[in-house]
């Protein structure tokens, strides 16, 4: 077998693919040791040596990395071309554990993604080039590597990191910044990223408010997550008794590896379609497809109930409850596709006709304490842009009409066979034909 195919999961592993590499291509050794950390799976050796020198022996238990697939797709309208790229970054522990999906909003290199799996961070809008898909994604990698390396979240209680509570007061020179806080203490972090250059004639400012107020500054060796290969440097902010201790932050994000950045790509650019399933992915559609399936009741009056519809009266309704969260990912299927299709009547009034019985539904299924009204607002009215475009490429109308196609996939899972949802899969069945045929 050839040692191009060989891919080791150890470090020694690495070592012993790297001496091979560095024989036979004639290369120097730390380029054959980053080569076989590649093939591992790695960015590098720094960043495979750092994950697996604390991983136990043969015989002890062992600690899997976790990978997370970061993808967005593209289209040029000026450039031509469109695509999809997507980035592998490995984790000690799912990203589950280190964020919720709300919280995605509370961080810039977050905001605009969505979970398409347990493995799969998708970004919701169509970037405008090659290069900004590439750019965002990385800065998500740098984001969750971060989290990964210091368990902190990202909040959005900014005035809890600003000198009694007053954002006026905030360190002279901030820029691109985050606020993070420690889940079991309570306690919170600034995280300042200006430019390096920026910051070297304020210095003295910085010195003088951190002394001011109590509070102290460090800047790790790990440059950051913003635009590190731009210019912009990390600096670890945080009050003397009521924040986060900055020493141990530092030491942890030291041992991370360079940080992820568009000009050493190493992620996978492919077309638009078919669109990229994870492991993750493929493994839990497998799972829902081997699982016995219950016969399905007949359409009798049993699988539906009464309510009373606001201007209309007397409905019905499927006899079940769909899970909130699955309400909210239905809801952003249908209004991103009414975004981008708002000039389409055919496909835009339908899928206002939908998501208004979808909203009934789910108001009927919650009382206010089990879904609040902030939160029952944003399941199928959340504000958006519309794009005002009179047309869409047919790689666009597939990519909406596909998103449309899931939606119905998740009212057939997790809603009971009825004349109801028959008839509200109907109304998304004409508005999914209405997209493919608008020229």
């Amino acid at each position: 077998m050839s040692s191009e195919a060989i891919r080791p999961s150890t470090l020694d592993g690495i070592k012993r693919l790297a001496k091979s590499f560095k024989t036979k291509r004639g290369i120097q050794h730390t380029k054959a040791l980053d080569d076989a950390a590649q093939i591992a799976g790695f960015q590098n050796f720094r960043h495979a040596r750092n994950l697996l020198r604390n991983i136990p022996k043969q015989g002890e238990r062992q600690h899997a990395v976790q990978c997370v697939f970061l993808t967005a797709y593209w289209r040029d309208r000026k450039n031509g071309g469109s695509g999809r790229e997507t980035l592998t970054i490995q984790l000690t522990v799912p990203w589950g554990d280190l964020i919720t999906p709300t919280q995605f909003r509370w961080h810039r290199g977050l905001a605009g993604y969505h979970a398409e799996g347990p493995d799969h961070l998708v970004v919701e809008t169509l970037l405008s080039s090659q290069s900004a898909a590439r750019r965002l994604v990385c800065e998500t990698g740098r984001a969750l590597q971060f989290m990964d390396a210091t368990k902190l979240r990202p909040s959005r209680g900014h005035s809890r990191a600003y000198p009694d509570g007053d954002s006026s007061k905030g360190i002279p020179g901030r820029d691109h910044y985050s606020v993070w806080y420690e889940p079991e203490t309570k306690r919170y972090l600034f995280v300042d990223e200006p430019y390096e250059e920026d910051t070297k004639r304020i210095a003295g400012q910085r010195r003088d408010w951190a002394s001011q107020y109590g509070f102290s500054i460090l800047r790790p060796e790990w440059p950051g997550m913003y635009a590190p290969d731009l210019g912009s440097r990390l600096y670890l902010v945080a009050h003397d008794s009521k924040g986060v201790p900055l020493q141990p932050i530092a030491a942890a994000l030291d041992k991370l590896p360079t940080p992820i950045v568009e000009e050493t790509w190493n992620g996978e650019s492919a077309p638009m379609r078919p669109y990229f399933e994870t492991p993750g992915k493929v493994a839990k559609t497998a799972a829902v497809q081997t699982k016995p399936k219950v016969p399905s009741k007949p359409n009798v009056q049993g699988n539906t109930v009464g309510y009373i519809q606001t201007l209309v009266g007397p409905q019905r309704r499927p006899n079940g409850r769909m899970p909130i969260p699955v309400h909210a990912e239905v809801g952003r299927l249908i209004n991103s596709v009414m975004l981008a299709a708002s000039k389409r009547k055919g496909v835009y009034n339908r899928l206002d006709g939908v998501r208004s019985e979808l909203d009934d539904w789910a108001q009927c299924e919650y009382n206010h304490n089990e879904l609040p009204s902030q939160q029952f607002f944003e399941l199928y009215y959340r504000e958006g842009s519309e794009t005002l475009t009179n047309s869409l490429t047919s790689i666009e109308r597939e990519l909406h009409a596909e998103s449309l196609e899931k939606a119905q996939s998740l009212l057939r899972e997790h809603y009971p066979d009825c004349q109801p949802l028959r008839s509200l899969l109907k109304k998304i069945d004409a508005a999914i034909n209405s997209l493919r045929n608008w020229a």
